[in-house]
């Protein structure tokens, strides 16, 4: 049973919310991952996936703009291996990670702002202080919000929706609008070629001296007193997921290699980051761990993957010469974690919990 209760979500200013706790919806979650033709594999269970499902099925109840999810989240609803933690490539999430059209994104905020009014705090979502700071700075190509997650007591813990417009721009970039203005009906995810692309893009300069701290991160050295790493275990985690679970192809639940070929071609840096997080993720100790049957068959696919990559040869520029062939990534994430309940309001719970 639910709780309606004031979150302050800004203990300076006092601002507050009004939601039920435990967040809940007036559409249930295996209804609504039903409704979206999804696996049974995926978990509703997760209140994270549940979140998303129930967002997505909001949207499509409503007509309203295009979303697509990629990061965690979007791998848990097209690869069963992702939800069963049985296979070692089950991890938690804590986010959401949406992609839109640039032309729709004033529809979609607007949409993400009234979801909790219309369906119930489960997709209650709302900007704290320093997401209006980003998003006032983001030039209308990344937004970020907050959503209500697990409570403890009277302290709840907050999720990060991230919301970014027609391009992929972190260490890497590519565009997805096409994707989006074309995807055909049913598509709950951006295609898995970006969905893996968009985890082998990481990479990040650290100190030589902080190398023993992430050992398998390391990549190779940059300079004499530097070196660079690539994704955490959890996006690992991520990309051998997809290698697991799905084919190499061109149809819409296939990894198009030719996508790849396509991106990497005449992008030396994007193919170079790439190149060496797919050896990073040879010798990981997270594909060394998993159970020998899924070793078994996500290798192959990797090596498939990598003789790939480097049969291209896109020609390096000038300013790569000395200096990094990648963007420095930009440290969003919030600070702003926890919120805390003030005054329960009346008991009750909605149908869809």
């Amino acid at each position: 049973m639910s709780e309606v209760v004031d979150v302050i979500i800004d203990p300076f200013t006092r601002q507050k919310v009004r939601a039920e706790i435990p967040p809940s919806s007036t559409i249930a979650p295996e209804a609504a991952r039903r409704d979206l033709g999804l696996g049974d594999f995926v978990d509703v269970g997760d209140p994270e996936i549940a979140r998303a499902v129930v967002l997505l099925h909001a949207l499509r109840l409503g007509g309203s703009p295009r979303l697509a999810l990629f990061g965690g989240a979007a791998h848990r609803l097209i690869c069963p291996s992702a939800n069963d933690p049985a296979t070692g490539l089950r991890r938690a999430l804590h986010d959401l990670d949406l992609a839109c059209l640039h032309r729709e994104v004033k529809e979609v905020t607007t949409f993400l702002k009234e979801a909790g009014g219309r369906y119930g705090s489960r997709v209650l979502f709302f900007e704290m202080p320093g997401d209006r700071t980003f998003n006032t700075l983001s030039g209308g190509r990344r937004y970020r919000f907050h959503d209500l997650g697990s409570s403890q007591g009277d302290d709840i813990d907050l999720g990060t929706i991230d919301l970014v417009a027609d391009q992929f721009q972190f260490c890497h970039s590519f565009s997805f609008a096409e994707d989006l203005s074309v995807a055909r009906e049913g598509s709950v995810t951006l295609p898995p070629a970006l969905l893996l692309l968009a985890k082998l893009q990481f990479i990040r300069r650290i100190p030589a001296t902080d190398a023993s701290q992430v050992p398998e991160r390391v990549l190779e050295p940059f300079g004499r007193r530097e070196v660079v790493i690539g994704p955490e275990a959890r996006d690992v985690k991520d990309i051998l997921s997809l290698l697991h679970d799905l084919e190499f192809g061109e149809g819409p639940h296939d990894i198009s290699l030719d996508r790849v070929r396509r991106l990497l071609s005449d992008d030396w840096g994007f193919w170079t980051t790439v190149r060496l997080n797919l050896g990073m993720v040879e010798r990981s100790p997270t594909l060394s761990g998993l159970p020998t049957s899924l070793r078994e068959r996500v290798r192959p696919k990797l090596v498939t993957l990598r003789e790939v990559v480097d049969s291209l040869s896109p020609k390096r520029r000038l300013a790569f010469l000395r200096n990094q062939w990648w963007e420095e990534v930009d440290e969003v994430t919030s600070t702003e974690t926890a919120a805390r309940a003030s005054e329960t309001f009346s008991p009750g719970s909605r149908g869809g919990s």
